[in-house]
């Protein structure tokens, strides 16, 4: 990547490097010559206008804005704030969350600021919680989310959002969505879940031939 790249010298460069078109990318969702002026510099597109760049080129919106592959710092943040959160511990929730809560990127931004907006409400700032819930709930909508604007509501109501019936069926049935639409992040999530609720109680029966739970294989009389 060459040095003091510009935004729309390194949207040109990713595009290049696809091997697409202007056409291919924008497609009806705005100018090919507004997308040339972006390349040249001569224009600035919207954070909207950035998420369908990125997601046709394949990449990040922060990597787009910065030039650099997201790490996982923000995953990490958004996680810990969660724990934290759960844990009753709202201000340092708050605070883990910051790195999380700026990222442009779907759908880790979208979920560390309705983690945010549920500390908000833990602690009394109804009114700024109602913002951050009603920014997000249009986000999620365009994305036709139905578990995040489940958690949405939940959140809304003030309430902890948890899975009816089997938990860990309910996150292998949400992987497997996200497997059908594309979505990894939301994949290895769901799956992670599953692995670690299987994990804290595992079945009493891995069915696995003779093998006790635990992966042990059962004693056999000699």
């Amino acid at each position: 990547m060459p040095e003091n790249e510009t935004l729309g010298q390194r949207i040109k460069r990713i595009r290049t490097e696809r091997g697409m078109s202007l056409a291919k990318v924008v497609r009806d969702d705005f100018s090919r010559a507004f997308l040339n002026q972006v390349e040249l510099g001569k224009a600035r597109p919207s954070i909207r206008v950035l998420r369908i760049i990125a997601d046709r080129l394949g990449t990040e919106v922060e990597y787009i804005l910065e030039g650099q592959e997201a790490g996982i710092e923000r995953e990490l943040a958004l996680e810990k704030g969660r724990v934290l959160l759960a844990r009753g511990e709202t201000r340092r929730a708050m605070l883990a969350l910051k790195p999380a809560v700026a990222s442009y990127d779907w759908p880790l931004g979208s979920d560390a600021r309705v983690c945010r907006a549920q500390a908000l409400l833990v602690m009394g700032r109804k009114d700024e919680a109602a913002e951050v819930i009603a920014r997000e709930k249009k986000t999620i909508e365009l994305h036709n989310d139905r578990h995040r604007l489940d958690r949405l509501r939940a959140v809304e109501r003030g309430e902890r959002f948890h899975f009816e019936g089997d938990a860990v069926e309910a996150h292998l049935h949400l992987a497997d969505r996200a497997a059908r639409h594309g979505n990894p992040h939301d994949e290895l999530e769901h799956y992670r879940a599953a692995r670690i609720l299987l994990e804290v109680n595992p079945p009493h029966s891995w069915g696995g031939g003779g093998e006790a739970a635990g992966g042990a294989k059962a004693p056999t009389g000699s």
